[in-house]
């Protein structure tokens, strides 16, 4: 003997329902947590997907089942064929004209983003080329820096030898 649900149908519709309500897209996850956390995913997903399928609804319904489109007069069906045709053709028009304006959009924001990177690169770049700048420069004065020590070193050493010369002088004329 098989169990019973632990949740009903209606139950599941109606978590359904209330999830759609608060604008979050009903699965059969989300369900589940609506209902805390019971009855089984593959059952509640059956039942949210049959009752989705039945909800949808034709554009215009049919308020008499014992006509059809063909047991019309020819000369009605004529026209209303027309105008099927044409709002067909209108319908075709606007997904063209739809699907061209999202391109040139697309377009516009792809040559935007390309032209944000590319003063950004070129900014990069700039700073990139003020460091190098800097850097010579003060491989430069550090060069000189370098060049002046060794000049003065030298001169310190010059002076040290005369220094050392005229002390032996100066010892020398003392005795």
């Amino acid at each position: 003997m098989a169990r019973h649900p632990e949740v009903s149908e209606q139950q599941i519709i109606d978590a359904g329902l209330a999830l759609e309500k608060r604008g979050k897209r009903p699965n059969a996850g989300a369900i589940r947590v609506q209902l805390g956390d019971r009855g089984g995913l593959a059952r509640i997903k059956s039942i949210w997907e049959s009752y989705q399928n039945n909800r949808d609804e034709p554009l215009y319904p049919s308020a008499r089942s014992d006509l059809s489109f063909d047991a019309l007069p020819s000369a009605y069906a004529d026209e209303a064929e027309l105008l099927i045709d044409k709002v067909s053709q209108a319908m075709k028009n606007m997904a063209v004209a739809a699907y061209g304006d999202a391109q040139s959009l697309f377009e516009r924001r792809l040559k935007s983003l390309e032209a944000n990177h590319a003063a950004s690169i070129t900014h990069y770049q700039e700073s990139e080329q003020s460091a190098v700048d800097c850097v010579e420069k003060l491989e430069d004065d550090l060069d000189e820096i370098q060049n002046e020590r060794d000049s003065l070193a030298e001169q310190n050493a010059k002076l040290m030898i005369e220094n050392a010369e005229l002390r032996g002088k100066l010892y020398a004329s003392k005795e």
